[in-house]
This record gives structure tokens, C-alpha cells and sequence, in this order.
């Protein structure tokens, strides 16, 4: 087997990997990555005859930057079966579509059309959880549960007698949403491993749950509204699910994509912890349908959910523009903040651009970590639970990759973390 690393390599976004093997050439993910420069896309592809000669692709889940190049790759001559599972390619459809409007709206260019997404949604074909299957009778393939977002998985490739494990993005501890990610594999050759938080570990998630619940009832105390931004994939689902559950006397809103994302996991629940439970917690919770709504529940009170959930766009703008200068209020971030992102910016400087205009923020702001990834420790015992022959360490920074590698190396395994366009032989 020959690994090509187009992206995800020493950096979180764009996870592109290309297996060759038994004279197939494959890809693991083709996603994009958002910088301030614009969207970046996988390397290696600049000449068209490299994306035409793609045999298969797996994808692991959902998010863009596992995803995003799908289009663009279609756009350079890319016609191949795309493999993942029914929840993936629901929420595919939304965010990929979703990407395209609001390029459309910035007046970017993407370098593919909308006729690009329709094929490559065409192209995508069903693999269900722990179902094998076989591309060209050479090589066997088998999706397991990742317990990320709704539909995410893990995936095994099986060729020339070698077992290749990418794990995409895993979370291995159950959550209000998410069964754990599936760990009980079989003998592993080659594991490519994600490493988001390979320097760091998560605090635990039931006081982080109590936390938020305890925020959410001091802002109401003090006659202020709880302002809760979250991810449209999953976060929201997760959110809605605690809320739920608890009584505040106010009514609960939902706002921007994760209504339709909360729609597609229902419709798609195999990866659900309790599907049952989550569409309770839809049915309780108030959608907002527009900027009547908007307005209205603005002048009733209450509490928020809303996406985006690193403010750089999305209905939560909506809200701040009318509630943040409110020190009785309260902003409760629920994920992680990249770089140059109104969150990052509202964390460090305590100000957010609305409508283009820097704004300092008055009232309270908080972050808790309802991460969808495994910390470090999780990372660790996973590796010690495989025990592959050789370790390759992806998306992940700089210093989270090179921490795995080193302990990995210290623990006797053969470990790598390439960077973007290197190859290597396993």
C-alpha cells in the first residue's frame, strides 16, 4: 500500500488521503479548509488526470472539511463511486449545498457548479455499519460507528493482505446524542488516526453539562437572556437534548440549520444514542422560521440555541446585534473557536465584527467544551486497544500531531505524522 497525503496533514481541515493498492488508487475524505485567504482546497490535484484516475472514495462523515472537495473534484473529471453512509449523505447534501450559497452570496469563486453537487450526491452509495463489503473483488471495506456526528464512522480497508483502519473523527465516550465510537476491532496492520486533541484532554462532560445548565439559570435570574451558539451538526442536536430536559419557565429556540439537520438525523437515527429522546427534545423546543419569528420571540424572551457556532455568520448575528451590549445577558459558546473567527476574537478581545463593524461586547461570555472528539488520554487508549504495526497521526496541529507521534515512539510503535504531499509506503 502507497499513503499520499493531499491534506489533513499537520493541519485540522481538508482531510484528503489517497490509498493505492491492488492497482486501485482511493481516497479517504476529500474535504476543504477555510482560511482568511479563502478556501483552501487538497493538494496534488492541480493537473485534471490525477482526480480522473480516483477509483473509490469513503467517507468517513459529514463536516466540510471532510467533504467539501467532493464537487471540486467532480468539476476536474472525478466519476468514481462515493461510499458512505444514508445519514452521511443526507447531511452531504445540506452542507454542501449550504457552502455553495453562501459562496454565491460572498461572491467567491469555488471552482465547481451546483451541477457539480448534484452528481457527486449521485455518485454516493450506501454502506451501512459493520455490513463488509467489496470494491472490485480485490479490496474489502467495512464502516463502524464513530460516534462523532449523526452517520459519522470510521472505515477498514482490507488489501493485499494488510488491514487499514482511518478513523476520520472519533469520539469513544458516549454522549446525550451519540452511542461510543465502535473500538472492537479486529488485528489492525496500518491505523490512521486523528489527533484534534492529541496535546490536551476534555473536561468532564457531565460537569461540563451541569456548568451550562447552572449559566443558563443565572442569566434568567437576573432577568437576562442566555445566548447559546452551536454547530449546526450535532451540537445543536446535543444542546436541545439538555435543555430539554430541564425546566427554565422560558421558552427554548432553535434557530438556522440545525432545524434541518436535526430533521435529517431523525430521519436517518441508526447512529442515535435514543432517537426517541431527540425527537422529544424537537418537538419541545420552538423553530424559527424567519425574521417574523426572529422578532417576535426577541420581544417574548427566552433562551437561544442558534447557530453559527463560531459566529461568523448564521442567525446568531441577528441576536447579538439586538441583545449584546446587555450586561444582564450571556453568550455561552459550546465548541471550539478557530482562528480569525468572531468567537476567537470575542474570547481574546471581548469584541465580534456585526454587519462589518467591529462591536464591544457587554455582556457575559462563557465557553464550555462539548467537544466531539477524543482528548488525548481517549487517543491513547484507543492506540493501546488496536496495537496496530504502524501508527500515521492526521488532523491534527503541529503540536498535538508531534505529541502523539512521540509518545507513540516511546511506547515502541512504528508512528508517523506526515506532512501536506508526503508519501509514504506501508
Amino acid at each position: 500500500m502507497r499513503l499520499t497525503f493531499h491534506g489533513g496533514a499537520r493541519e485540522v481541515g481538508r482531510s484528503c488521503i489517497e490509498v493505492e493498492t491492488s492497482g486501485h488508487r482511493l481516497l479517504l475524505d476529500c474535504g476543504l479548509k477555510i482560511t482568511t485567504e479563502g478556501t483552501e482546497y487538497p493538494i496534488g490535484f492541480e493537473d485534471n488526470k490525477k482526480a480522473k484516475d480516483i477509483d473509490a472514495v469513503f467517507i468517513s462523515h459529514a463536516h466540510l472539511d471532510h467533504t467539501g472537495a467532493l464537487p471540486w473534484l467532480d468539476h476536474k473529471g472525478m466519476d468514481c463511486q462515493i461510499y458512505c453512509t444514508k445519514g452521511t449523505k443526507a447531511l452531504t447534501r445540506i452542507l454542501l449545498e449550504d457552502a455553495f450559497k453562501v459562496g454565491k452570496i460572498s461572491h467567491q469563486h469555488l471552482g465547481y457548479e451546483q451541477a457539480d453537487i448534484k452528481k457527486v450526491l449521485n455518485c454516493m452509495k450506501r454502506a451501512k455499519v459493520l455490513e463488509s463489503g467489496t470494491f472490485n473483488s480485490e479490496i474489502k471495506f467495512e464502516f463502524f460507528d464513530a460516534g462523532h456526528i449523526p452517520g459519522s464512522t470510521t472505515v477498514m480497508l482490507e488489501s493485499e493482505g494488510k488491514r487499514l483502519l482511518y478513523t476520520g473523527d472519533l469520539k469513544t465516550k458516549e454522549t446525550l446524542l451519540h452511542r461510543a465510537g465502535y473500538t472492537d476491532f479486529p488485528k489492525i496492520d496500518i491505523l490512521i488516526c486523528e489527533s484534534t486533541y492529541g496535546d490536551r484532554d476534555h473536561p468532564s462532560r457531565e460537569k461540563t453539562q451541569e456548568r451550562l445548565i447552572d449559566a443558563v439559570h443565572e442569566t434568567l435570574e437576573r432577568g437576562g437572556v442566555p445566548i447559546i451558539p452551536v454547530f449546526a451538526v450535532g451540537r445543536a442536536q446535543e444542546l436541545i437534548m439538555l435543555l430539554a430536559k430541564r425546566s427554565f419557565g422560558v421558552p427554548i429556540y432553535l434557530d438556522g440549520m440545525g432545524i434541518k439537520v436535526t430533521e435529517a438525523a431523525l430521519a436517518n437515527p441508526d447512529s442515535l444514542r435514543d432517537a426517541k429522546q431527540l425527537e422529544k427534545a424537537f418537538a419541545r423546543v420552538s423553530k424559527i422560521g424567519g425574521y417574523k419569528d426572529r422578532a417576535a420571540a426577541l420581544r417574548k424572551g427566552g433562551i437561544f440555541v442558534t447557530t453559527s457556532g463560531m459566529l461568523t455568520g448564521g442567525p446568531v448575528l441577528n441576536y447579538l446585534k439586538v441583545l449584546n451590549k446587555d450586561s444582564k445577558n450571556a453568550i455561552l459558546l459550546t465548541g471550539y473557536q478557530g482562528e480569525d473567527t468572531n468567537g476567537r476574537m470575542l474570547l481574546e478581545k471581548g469584541e465580534i465584527y456585526i454587519d462589518g463593524l467591529k462591536t464591544k461586547v457587554g455582556c457575559e461570555v462563557k465557553q464550555f467544551d462539548f467537544s466531539a472528539h477524543d482528548g488525548m488520554a481517549d487517543l491513547k487508549e484507543l492506540v493501546r486497544k488496536i496495537s496496530p504495526k504502524k501508527i500515521i497521526f492526521v488532523h491534527g496541529d503541529e503540536g498535538a500531531v508531534q505529541n502523539m507521534v512521540e509518545w507513540a515512539g516511546a511506547m515502541g510503535y512504528e508512528a508517523y505524522g506526515p506532512e501536506l504531499g508526503d508519501i509514504i509506503e506501508v
